[in-house]
């Protein structure tokens, strides 16, 4: 629903509309209590709320991403079907569950602004696990870095790495074996 249709209701359906229970300034959806019964409001009150806009929740209702000129959303997560009022802000400030919503599996999720290339574009930039082991009675350090590149492993004594391919995999085989 675009905000021109919004500007196009009765006044006493867009109070209607408002006047349905919201939670204020909740974060998670597990805070959400207010609860719609669809099937307790009137057909028109229905049909609106039905063809408002649907976002994804992304786990935060004040994760922002909202268009601040449309003011009222659909936003589904998994299951679950809520009725957001931004105030004309970019994120979700009222909230309420929706019960007994019929089957919208069909309507298409809007973008919610944020950049569906800076969420593809999330890579695993460095993990690295560290381990210490005694072996032939030397200490050693090993270190496995994953990298967007592929995975690297060093052996380190003291301050020296370990060069010898035959005694790196020896230390190796131990360090598997013994993990």
């Amino acid at each position: 629903m675009s905000p021109q249709i919004l500007d196009n209701l009765s006044t006493k359906t867009f109070y209607d509309l408002l006047s349905l229970p919201f939670d204020r300034d909740i974060n998670n959806s597990n805070q959400v209590t207010s609860i719609v019964n669809l099937n307790k409001l009137t057909p028109e009150l229905i049909q609106i709320i039905l063809s408002l806009p649907m976002v994804q929740y992304t786990g935060d209702f004040k994760a922002g991403g909202l268009d601040s000129k449309q003011r009222l959303y659909l936003m589904s997560e998994l299951d679950d079907i809520f009725l957001i009022d931004t105030l004309h802000s970019n994120y979700a400030q009222c909230v309420t569950r929706l019960l007994n919503v019929p089957d919208l599996s069909d309507k298409e999720i809007t973008f919610t602004g944020i950049k569906e290339d800076k969420n593809k574009s999330i890579n695993l930039v460095k993990k690295s696990e560290s381990y210490s082991l005694i072996y032939n009675e030397i200490d050693y350090i090993i270190e496995i870095v994953n990298e967007n590149d592929g995975t690297f492993t060093s052996i380190q004594y003291g301050d020296n790495f370990v060069m010898d391919t035959v005694l790196e995999k020896e230390i190796l085989e131990f360090f598997y074996k013994n993990k």
